[in-house]
This record gives structure tokens, C-alpha cells and sequence, in this order.
């Protein structure tokens, strides 16, 4: 059976450029939540679902972790239950030597890349605030409308918890509560 497993970190964004990557899976799992967190509810449900001979494919690795520890602990699972990896936008098949080799190096590329883009980050937020031009997110950035707003609801009034639906919206949970007070103070929730 071919396990195609796709995921994204926020709401906003969409998993169309997956989907349209590859369209031979017998089963898709799909999770809206950052790769960084390894407790991915579609991933658990993924791995505990594979059995021998099944192949998990992904678009791109950053897509089955950001950490190379996990990607590495993430790939010894699936070979462990007799399954193998493939990687689409890099022709990885984990079931070749090379395969792996490959693996455990663009793997630690990419928890390096990311590790560089946060140190940059940081750098730019010191300089900004050096020069005094910031002063960091907006009360009330993070807004809630149209589906993901009925979505929201639907989750709230089925009894989903805060950290359930911190997951799910891929925000903090703090978020999570300020949504709750002005659902609340509007008569919506």
C-alpha cells in the first residue's frame, strides 16, 4: 500500500501543491501543524498503520520533519514495521543504501538551513529594535474568519481542548484563548 503523507504548519496554508505532486496513494494523511513537533496526529496515525511492504512517499522531506533527529527516528520506524520512504522532489527510495545515505544528508542540510534562517531572524529583530522600528507582533494579528472561523466553532462546540486546538490551528495556545473571549463576548461560542 502507498502512504502518501502531507502536511502544512498553519491554516492559511494549502496542501494543493502536495496533492497535485503525486497522485498514485492508496491512502493520504494529512496534518496542519509544524514539522518541528514530531506529535502529529495524522503522522502517528500513519506510522502505527504501516504494515510490510509499504511505501510512505512525501513531496519533500521538510514535509516529514525539520529535525534531523526525528526525520532519522521517523525513517527507522518506518523500516522497522518493513516499509520504505520515498522522497518526491529529491528521488529518495530508502529501500537502496543510497537511498539512505542520501537521507541522513539532506536531512542535516535541512535542520541547518533552518537553524541559520532563525539565527538571521534573531539578528534582525535585535538590529530593528537597536534602531527602535520594532516593537514587535500586533495585539490581534493572528485573526480568525470565514472557514477557518466555522471550523474554529464546530471544533469549540465538539469539546476540543485548547492544546487540541492550538495543534489543529497551528497557533499558540494563548491564541486559542483569545479567540474563546471574543467568540464569547460576540454570542458566537
Amino acid at each position: 500500500m502507498i502512504r502518501y503523507y502531507v502536511r502544512v504548519s498553519t491554516v492559511e496554508q494549502k496542501l494543493d501543491r502536495q496533492l497535485l505532486a503525486y497522485k498514485d496513494a492508496d491512502i493520504i494523511y494529512s496534518d496542519n501543524i509544524s514539522g518541528k513537533n514530531k506529535e502529529r496526529p495524522q503522522l502517528k496515525a500513519m506510522l502505527e498503520d504501516l504494515k510490510e511492504n509499504d511505501t510512505v512517499v512525501v513531496k519533500s522531506l521538510d514535509r516529514l520533519s525539520r529535525s534531523t533527529i526525528d526525520l532519522l527516528e521517523i525513517t527507522q520506524e518506518i523500516e522497522n514495521k518493513g516499509a520504505t520512504l520515498k522522497v518526491i522532489d529529491k528521488d529518495i527510495d530508502t529501500s537502496t543504501a543510497i537511498g539512505k545515505f542520501f537521507l541522513t544528508i539532506i536531512g542535516a542540510v535541512a535542520e541547518l538551513e533552518r537553524e541559520n534562517i532563525l539565527q538571521r531572524v534573531k539578528e534582525g529583530v535585535t538590529i530593528a529594535k537597536e534602531q527602535g522600528k520594532y516593537t514587535g507582533r500586533k495585539k490581534g494579528s493572528i485573526e480568525l474568519k470565514g472557514e477557518p472561523l466555522e471550523r474554529f466553532k464546530m471544533f469549540y462546540n465538539k469539546g476540543f481542548n485548547k492544546s487540541e486546538l492550538s495543534r489543529e490551528f497551528g497557533v499558540p495556545r494563548a491564541t486559542i484563548y483569545r479567540w474563546e473571549k471574543v467568540l464569547k463576548e460576540r454570542g458566537e461560542i
